[in-house]
């Protein structure tokens, strides 16, 4: 495979990535609590708040896109949010493996100079 195709599958990975965040929050909010409108509404505003944050601060398209360190600093949170979250909700094998897989793609994304997507 050439670099350029590399990059790409980079990208895509950095996006599974990303909804598989959200995928942990929202089982973190299943998990908070007993009663099921407590559980739906934590399960849809977790995820959403991660969404509007990463939106309006980290997306390519974002608004308010941040500059590195910036962005880097908002956009581990996220990343942190959902290692967390996996370990709270699924196990921390899990979120170990999530995190090792989120150090990996942004170690590529600076080798390969693609922070600015």
């Amino acid at each position: 495979m050439n670099e350029y195709t590399l990059k790409r599958l980079n990208a895509a990975f950095r996006f599974v990535l990303e909804m598989l965040a959200l995928v942990a929050l929202f089982l973190l909010g299943l998990g908070l609590s007993d009663s099921f409108i407590i559980q739906l509404t934590l399960a849809v505003a977790l995820p959403l708040l991660a969404m509007i944050v990463w939106g309006a601060f980290v997306a390519p398209k974002a608004t308010r896109r941040l500059e590195d360190p910036a962005r880097l600093a908002v956009e581990s949170g996220v990343w942190l949010a959902g290692a967390l979250a996996f370990g709270l909700a699924v196990s921390w094998i899990v979120a170990m493996l999530f995190a090792l897989a989120v150090i990996i793609s942004l170690t590529l994304m600076f080798y390969w100079g693609q922070r600015g997507i």
